[in-house]
């Protein structure tokens, strides 16, 4: 039987103040057997005639699977309107990658709490009763990124492939990383459906 090629994990790009908990998720999965591609790590492909955001897809592309990290903060890597982070998770489910997904408590709780600001009015709209001032600490606009990987909006009885996991702590994190990837069996089987649902 042949060897089985190594399989590539793209870890999403969400680097600032993260540094630390990244790079013990890269090592993790390194550990394990996956070739890793990360911005943050180094060891994703830079073509120097394409942008930052170019550069990210084409590792999305790239990769047979996708691990993406939603926290409290938007990043700066942003093009226009366009995130790089957001824009990876997009296109890794839009190409229908196999993906997981991380998501930081605070971006959690903060959804529970937004739902308790908004108000019906009579004609049944929902309006948002409060102004938020985006800052380093918390930016709304990671509740679009969460609702597009939770899937909200569809019913919930039809949602697949909308798990997010909720973390606080590094070991949580790690926790996760090594429960979904650790059985190596696990993932190539995945691979390999999703390679042949692909051709």
């Amino acid at each position: 039987m042949a060897e089985e090629k190594q399989i590539k994990i793209m870890v999403g790009s969400t680097v600032y103040g993260f540094q630390d908990q990244l790079s013990a998720i890269w090592t993790t999965l390194s550990t394990i057997g996956y070739k890793v591609m990360n911005s943050h790590m180094g060891t994703i492909r830079v073509n120097p005639l394409l942008s930052n955001l170019e550069n990210c897809l084409n590792a999305v592309d790239e990769c047979d699977i996708f691990l993406g990290i939603i926290r409290p903060y938007y990043g700066t890597g942003n093009i226009g309107d366009a995130n790089i982070t957001f824009e990876e998770i997009k296109r890794a489910i839009a190409s229908k990658k196999p993906y997981w997904f991380l998501v930081h408590r605070d971006v959690v709780f903060a959804k529970q709490l937004f739902k308790k600001l908004y108000y019906e009015t009579t004609d049944g709209k929902k309006l948002k009763d409060i102004k938020v001032d985006r800052s380093a600490v918390f930016d709304d606009r990671t509740l679009e990124i969460y609702d597009y990987v939770i899937k909200n909006g569809e019913p919930v009885t039809l949602r697949t492939g909308n798990w997010a996991q909720e973390f606080y702590r590094l070991d949580e994190a790690l926790l996760y990383v090594q429960t979904q990837f650790g059985e190596m069996d696990f993932v190539q089987k995945i691979v390999h459906k999703n390679e042949g649902t692909n051709e």
